[in-house]
């Protein structure tokens, strides 16, 4: 190479390098906004399913959820149909308790992930191997009739002859919080409990909606009811109220978890930020009388935060493993 050409070939490579060092930074590219349709399959009730939806579009317009509505046990029953079938038609689901989630977890149906909001939930609230999380805190407790001249205080006391005939428990057939509260109690008290409910006229209802809305009619007088279900009626002018039995609530955290089938997962882990978000706690507390899965939120008026609630002890691995004895000593008691 001449002498003449090396040097302007220097020189325009200098001129190179000083106008690239001279040139603004790149703007960095936006992470794409997850899109898209996602299908959540859950037991949370219709009319709240229904507000939750609607706000969650609202705020996340480049997303369309879709949601199919149904008691736990037919959650359960469309989901396992649909994985027989090899087609998983659901991003999310959404049932009553843990247990259930032990036993999608066995069958490799959840995705493990972090969510951002994670690690604002206690320990208490989300699976520790990374799988499912708690998007809502629900309680079995006592519901009543406001007509009831002296209402009971505990679980022993639905044993008791003056609460008889007009005295209900929701079916763990069908309920996956019933469920867990009837292995609570059996843990607690034994299946002699369930067979002097029984005796003092206790009656199997059929879901936990019905149960308070035989309340409200008194057809009941007194019923183990969600905490949840309760205050919304009583704030509507429901003559229904309800109490934190003295032995403790049946602590129930209700788990949301994006499945590994998923044909849309950013997308559904957008709805699980959601839920858990400090905003979409506070919206389940507004549309859903919800206690706060977050201590940073506020439970409802005259309600119990997460870290003052006297709770029965559940194993909800247990729960999973005795599910089917469970269902068969409930039947053999009451029926189906």
């Amino acid at each position: 190479m001449s002498r003449k050409i090396w040097i302007l070939t220097s020189v325009l490579v200098i001129g190179a390098l000083v106008l690239t060092a001279c040139a603004p930074a790149a703007t960095p590219t936006p992470a794409a906004v997850p899109s898209g349709r996602i299908t959540l399959y859950t037991s949370v009730p219709q009319p709240i399913a229904d507000k939750i939806q609607a706000d969650f579009q609202t705020k996340f317009p480049e997303i369309t959820l879709d949601v199919f509505r149904a008691g736990t046990s037919e959650v359960v029953t469309k989901l396992m149909t649909e994985k027989e079938a090899g087609a998983i038609m659901a991003d999310l689901v959404w049932v009553a308790e843990p247990s259930t989630y032990e036993d999608f977890k066995d069958q490799d149906l959840l995705l493990k992930f972090t969510p951002a909001e994670a690690a604002s939930l206690p320990a208490e609230m989300k699976d520790p191997d990374g799988y499912y999380y708690a998007g809502r805190l629900i309680n079995m407790v006592i519901g009543y009739n406001t007509g009831l001249a002296t209402p009971p205080t505990g679980w022993q006391d639905l044993l008791k002859p003056e609460y008889g005939d007009k005295l209900g428990f929701p079916t763990p057939l069908r309920s996956g919080a019933a469920e867990g509260a009837v292995k609570t109690l059996v843990d607690a008290y034994g299946w002699q409990y369930f067979e002097d409910f029984k005796a003092n006229g206790g009656m199997q209802i059929q879901n936990n909606s019905t149960l308070r809305d035989m309340l409200a009619t008194g057809e009941l007088m007194v019923g183990v009811a969600l905490d949840y279900m309760m205050r919304g009626a009583k704030a509507k002018g429901s003559p229904i109220d309800y109490l934190w039995p003295a032995e403790g609530a049946v602590f129930i955290p209700s788990p949301v978890a994006v499945l590994k089938s998923s044909q849309n997962p950013e997308a559904a882990k957008v709805f699980l930020d959601y839920v858990l978000s400090q905003e979409g706690q506070q919206t389940m507390v507004e549309l859903g009388d919800f206690i706060p899965v977050r201590a940073d939120v506020d439970p409802p008026a005259d309600t119990p935060g997460l870290g003052e609630i006297n709770k029965l002890p559940t194993d909800w691995g247990a729960v999973a493993e005795k599910r089917e004895d469970t269902k068969d000593q409930w039947t053999a008691i009451f029926g189906e």
